[in-house]
């Protein structure tokens, strides 16, 4: 990277943007080699990037119409000097309307890339 170019850097505005239109390739360069997942439901937290990237897939071709949308969202700094702490509140849809989900994630990056994600959403509304 040359000094005039700018290294990616995760944020709630790329979040939506990926959201409203998902292709996990898009948000490879935004995750840590080591990220860790956390989904509701899972046993186990899903470990690192092509496996991160592959429950990503997975969720796309189960329902290829869901589209989330950002409520809002805050940022705020984390305990570690470069780390950051995103929230995100959305709502979301698929299946035409028929599923719909409330949902909050909180994100920790560090220089500005993804290296745990903890999702939360209500089963019930599924």
């Amino acid at each position: 990277m040359t000094d005039t170019q700018i290294a990616p850097k995760f944020t709630a505005d790329l979040w939506a943007a990926f959201w409203a239109a998902p292709d996990p390739s898009r948000i490879a360069a935004l995750l840590a080699e080591d990220i860790v997942g956390h989904w509701p439901g899972d046993p186990k937290p899903v470990r690192g990037r092509a496996d991160y990237l592959a429950k990503i897939d997975g969720i796309v071709g189960a329902m290829p119409d869901l589209k989330l949308t950002l409520v809002d969202s805050a940022t705020v700094a984390g305990a570690a000097d470069g780390e950051e702490l995103i929230f995100l509140h959305y709502t979301g849809t698929a299946a035409d309307g028929a599923i719909t989900v409330r949902g909050m994630d909180r994100l920790r990056t560090r220089a500005g890339i993804v290296v745990e994600n903890v999702i939360r959403f209500d089963f019930s509304e599924l």
